[in-house]
């Protein structure tokens, strides 16, 4: 008898039924095809590692080295992570002078930029020293996992680079490669797993959600009459829970089917990529199934309420229907809340990585050997820059030193852990300079004879470069003194070899540090991890004082520098890093023992937010995306307003009122409930995006990152307006077909 009734009030609200079960489709099928698209890539591994491997033109007894590759697609200084190499020796390419066989894979991501043509020359950096090879030839092998060779060079190649630690070559096993061969894409749809089922389960909620809510109003002078005839409190509930569970279940299914069949077109198009065809992820599905069943038992319990709330007395009432759109609302506001989310969450963690104003305009690296300072006195001559355009030039000696107590890093950049206990708290890891180390907290201490304009807090500027260059303080950012709780007249206590030294702080400076130091290629030196905790600004003598290496080893690895401000306006960031960095090279006759190489701030900028509006736009395409099958739920609100509204539409007819005023009445529903969806939704988006970006925060501790709370205002603003032209696009279409229809009875 339950399902009997069920069924009847389904037949009579078809479209709140279609809208609900093809809004529950749509959101599995996204969650089964991304989650078996992650299976299927992981799946390729080990046939594409072995296509690699027969591609790869490795001779027995070949020897190995791993490298940097000092490469510059149209002249620019890569601004991201270094570009790593693995050379392997070939006898059979020959030759006089160093050359070098390329393939796409040594390129990566970065391949798009443009390949090296045959003929360049490209510079390899090691631990030593430097190696430059004219390209013979380029290979098409895309892609190659750590273990395989990129790049392979004759003997004269291998002779120039000196004393490098050269290894024999070992090859992989191909079937132990499957998650090493997955791309950078097949491993961001595996991250992004648990957001997807997390939005999809959200999404459908909302729709069963708003679809039984207008069930309940379409239906509640007739659920009064069965109230009337003896219906229990607990067949409404039976009946609720049946309509939820029939449009979750036909959805589930539909959408099962539409998401596998998604990929297996995808994957015939692409039959090269996917070498082993379609690997079904049996969780996603199972995950999706469960998902829908407590999905349909929440939006039923969520509907409950308004439902049980109907009374036998309402059978005799000649009240029309409530216009219900709190459902639809609260559904859009989710939705857009969840964009906003993603947003609030992405501009408040970049915000700390855009390099502060502050900072000098450029950084120069001199790796891996360095320079002596004597030879960096031909860039001054007579106390004034010998360079074209540049102001003020400064030697930069960076080193990294663990914090004492000595405190092992966890979470993310911890890096390796050594198994002797030998290992040292600095420089080398093991002792004699081998084999990784125990990763320590540890500050970056960068010893110069000028302190760049900062924004200093606890002291004045003349104070704090007393402290500085007479003292022996040092200036630490506020980072640092938020997360370890210092402030000026503390003192940091460091671990050098076991020997403890003590440096007053005299200073806290408010500035972003982290993608100039790294970039700048700053950080990692002396076998010290990437991560560390801050900069602290210290003068040469302070360094001079606590620094442990023998000073043979001691040379001069960069330069910080200000351009002149009108060089700097007439041929802007890019041309001017290119002709300083240029000149600088010719200063020091192109040394053998180091590459030149110019981080402009700026340019670390751009790319720093290109890069982050890269991610966070493709994270926040999801919420959107669930964002775009929420609209549906507008037809199934609107149908239940114009039958609502039966009587009303004849009378306005009979009257004199034309289609388009009827159709413009119903969008202007749909209109005002998207807005109030976005209003609702925007300040519990943002709310939990910042949320999100605590919890980020903390499990990133090893990196130093301040708790900033930014709103991308104009990228909001957008996205508001994108979803109230997204509902419309869907409203404007049901209206003519509804308003169509009423005018036709």
């Amino acid at each position: 008898m339950i399902v009997k009734l069920a069924c009847r009030a389904l037949l009579r609200g078809k479209a709140r039924f279609a809208c609900a079960a093809l809004g529950v489709a749509a959101a599995v099928a996204v969650v089964s095809f991304m989650t078996s698209l992650a299976a299927t890539n992981k799946a390729q591994g080990p046939a594409l590692a072995a296509r690699a491997l027969a591609a790869l033109p490795v001779a027995a007894g070949a020897e190995t080295l791993d490298c940097t590759v000092d490469y510059r697609p149209d002249g620019r200084v890569m601004q991201g992570p270094p570009m790593r190499a693995t050379l392997a020796t070939d006898p059979a390419l020959d030759g006089d002078e160093p050359r070098v066989v390329v393939s796409k894979a040594m390129f990566g991501f970065r391949a798009h930029q443009g390949l090296p043509s045959v003929g360049d020359e490209l510079a390899f950096v090691g631990r030593k020293g430097v190696m430059r090879a004219k390209i013979a030839k380029v290979l098409d092998v895309g892609k190659v996992v750590p273990g395989m060779p990129t790049a392979f060079v004759n003997a004269a190649a291998r002779q120039a680079f000196g004393r490098e630690e050269w290894q024999a070559y070992a090859a992989p096993d191909p079937k132990k490669l499957g998650d090493a061969f997955m791309t950078d894409g097949g491993r961001n749809v595996d991250r992004a797993q648990v957001l997807l089922l997390w939005a999809a389960a959200l999404t459908a909620l909302c729709l069963l959600a708003n679809s039984l809510f207008l069930a309940v109003e379409s239906n509640r002078r007739a659920l009064a009459v069965l109230r009337t005839v003896g219906l229990t409190r607990g067949g409404v509930a039976k009946i609720v829970l049946a309509e939820s569970f029939l449009a979750s279940v036909v959805g589930a299914g539909l959408g099962v089917v539409l998401g596998l069949g998604a990929l297996a077109l995808h994957v015939m198009r692409d039959a090269a990529t996917f070498p082993v065809g379609v690997a079904v992820s049996w969780t996603g599905v199972a995950a999706c199934a469960l998902a829908s069943v407590l999905v349909a038992l929440a939006a039923a319990l969520v509907a409950l309420r308004p439902a049980l709330a109907v009374r036998p007395l309402e059978a005799a009432s000649t009240r029309p229907a409530k216009k219900s759109r709190l459902g639809m609302t609260v559904a859009f506001a989710c939705g857009f809340g969840a964009f906003v989310a993603v947003e609030v969450w992405g501009a408040s963690l970049m915000r700390a990585f855009v390099p502060s104003a502050e900072w000098p305009d450029a950084i120069v690296s001199l790796l891996p050997a360095g320079m002596e300072s004597a030879d960096i006195e031909k860039l001054v001559q007579d106390g004034k820059v010998a360079l074209k355009g540049v102001k003020r030039v400064h030697e930069l000696a960076p080193l990294q030193v663990p914090f004492e107590p000595l405190e092992e890093m966890k979470g993310p950049g911890r890096g390796a852990v050594a198994s002797r206990s030998d290992a040292t708290p600095l420089g080398g890891g093991m002792k004699g300079g081998r084999g990784p180390m125990k990763q320590y907290r540890n500050v970056l201490l960068l010893a110069s004879d000028y302190l760049p304009p900062f924004k200093l807090e606890g002291a004045t500027r003349a104070e704090v470069e007393r402290g500085v260059f007479a003292e022996g303080g040092c200036v630490i950012t506020k980072m640092m003194a938020n997360a370890r709780k210092l402030k000026v007249g503390d003192k940091i206590e460091m671990n050098l070899r076991g020997e403890i030294a003590s440096v007053p702080i005299v200073g806290v400076a408010d500035l972003n540090w982290h993608m100039v130091t790294s970039r700048g290629l700053v950080r990692g030196l002396n076998r010290m991890p990437v991560f560390t905790d801050g900069p602290a600004f210290i003068s040469f003598d302070t360094l001079d004082a606590i620094d442990p290496r023998p000073e043979k080893m001691v040379r001069m690895t960069h330069l910080w520098l200000d351009y002149d401000d009108a060089f700097l306006k007439e041929h802007g960031v890019f041309r001017a890093g290119r002709l300083v960095e240029k000149e600088i090279g010719e200063r020091f006759g192109h040394p053998k023992t180091c590459t030149v190489r110019l981080h402009a701030r700026d340019e670390v900028a751009d790319g720093t937010l290109a890069h982050g509006d890269q991610l966070i736009g493709a994270m926040a395409r999801i919420p959107y995306v669930f964002l775009g099958v929420l609209s549906l739920g507008f037809v199934a609100m609107l149908v239940a307003v114009a039958d609502a509204r039966k009587r009303e539409y004849a009378v306005l007819r009979a009257v004199g009122a034309t289609r388009a005023q009827l159709v413009a009445r119903l969008a202007g529903d749909a209109l005002k409930t998207a807005c109030w969806g976005v209003a609702v939704g925007f300040p519990g988006g943002a709310l939990a995006g910042w949320l999100f970006t605590a919890g980020t925060r903390a499990a990133m501790a090893n990196w130093g990152i301040p708790a900033y709370f930014a709103v991308p205002s104009a990228t909001i603003a957008e996205g508001a307006v994108g979803a109230v032209v997204m509902a419309l696009a869907v409203a404007v279409p049901a209206s003519l077909a509804i308003v169509g229809r009423l005018t036709r009875r």
